[in-house]
Order: structure tokens, then C-alpha cells, then sequence
């Protein structure tokens, strides 16, 4: 039985989402990687929580963080890739690896800030969403550009990925979506105090910060 993975890009209703497409001219903004067709085991890098944008790292996404809870339906792509026995593994083994790292992979403020200015530069356990996809993809031996993973945009992918188009429409349009609400989502729409949130997002600028140092040297 032949498998497949599943790559998304879509256009989120938040106001970096807003920043980013007006800078690379684009549609979308995010993208992200499932393991099966209903979305149910879909990852990406972006916020850990709706109330704060700045602070993020791997999370398991759904319907509802894609739309950060909001009314407002997502525009989205989603490409199904065919692989491997070998290559589905692969993909599931890095994913779990970094979800599962003692060693936090965070998540890359200075190149999504690269995206924008064109300077951009991989860091030592960090991603934005469609370098981690792309890397994702890359480490089950599907090179499907000879572009580095950190140099894509989620502009780039919809480019690459063409010829796996599997459907372009709403969100909630997307006829194997599922509306069940997870633990995941539940972590994710937990509101948290302003003094931790402000030393949080101090901590995670320093730990990026501070890897971008380590990998110059």
C-alpha cells in the first residue's frame, strides 16, 4: 500500500502572518507537515500559545491553531508526497526526535526577520516552519529542490511542491479535516500571567541569541 506525506502552506489570520506575505509577496505564510491525510498528526515550528507571538518552538497543529481560534476560515494548500515504507519512518523518526529532545529546539525569530530583510542563516536546533518542513523532507532523502532548507519561503514551496497538488481551498473545506479538540489544543489556548510571558519571551530571544553566537565562532 503505497504511502504518503502531507504538506500544507496556508495563510493565517495573525498579524506577523499579515507582515510576512506583505514582505515576500505572497499568499501564504506558514507551512507545515502531516503524517496522514485528515491533519490529525500535523507539525510545524511557530507560536507555543495564542497569546504570544513571540515565543515559539514544534508544536502538534489542528484546525483550530491555524486559525488561532478565530471565525475566520484559512486558505490553505495541502501537496501529498508519495514515499517510502523507509521514508515514512524517517519522517516520523525526526519529527518525534525534535519533539522529544532534552536539547529545546526553538523557534528562529532572526530568520523569520531574514525572510523579510534576505539575510538568512540556519542556527544550531532551531527552524521556522517551512525550513523545518523542507529539512523535514530532506532527511528521508526527498530532495525535491537544490535550494538549502533555511533559504526556503512558504512562497518557495507552493513553487516546488506543484505537481503534488492534492487541494487549494478553505481550511474548513478540506474534506478529511477533523474539528475534535486536543490536549494540544488546549495547551495551546491556555492563557498565561504578563510578567511570565514577558520573562518567557526573554528567554527565548537570549537561548536564539545566543546560538546564533556559538554557531559564528
Amino acid at each position: 500500500m503505497e504511502k504518503y506525506v502531507y504538506v500544507i502552506i496556508s495563510r493565517t489570520p495573525t498579524s506577523m502572518g499579515k507582515i510576512i506575505r506583505k514582505f515576500l509577496k505572497g499568499k501564504y505564510n506558514h507551512a507545515s507537515i502531516s503524517l496522514d491525510e485528515n491533519l490529525n498528526q500535523m507539525y510545524s515550528f511557530c507560536r507555543l500559545s495564542v497569546s504570544n507571538p513571540l515565543v515559539g518552538g514544534i508544536i502538534r497543529e489542528s484546525v483550530f491553531t491555524l486559525t488561532i481560534g478565530l471565525k475566520d476560515d484559512v486558505p490553505i494548500n495541502v501537496y501529498r508526497i508519495p514515499v517510502t515504507s523507509e521514508q515514512n519512518e524517517l519522517i516520523s523518526k525526526f519529527i518525534f526526535d525534535i519533539y522529544n529532545d532534552e536539547e529545546v529546539y526553538y523557534y528562529n525569530f532572526i530568520q523569520a526577520l531574514g525572510l523579510i530583510s534576505k539575510k538568512k542563516h540556519a542556527i544550531y536546533k532551531t527552524y521556522i516552519c517551512s525550513e523545518f518542513v523542507m529539512e523535514t523532507l530532506k532527511q528521508a532523502g526527498l530532495k525535491l529542490t537544490s535550494l538549502e532548507s533555511y533559504k526556503i519561503t512558504p512562497t518557495d514551496i507552493s513553487e516546488i511542491m506543484g505537481r503534488f497538488i492534492y487541494y487549494s481551498g478553505n481550511l474548513k473545506g478540506y474534506p478529511f479535516i477533523q474539528n475534535t479538540k486536543t490536549k494540544d489544543d488546549e495547551r495551546f489556548f491556555c492563557r498565561t500571567s504578563l510578567l511570565y510571558e514577558v520573562v518567557n519571551t526573554l528567554r527565548h530571544f537570549w537561548k536564539v541569541m545566543y546560538r546564533d553566537r556559538n554557531s559564528k565562532r
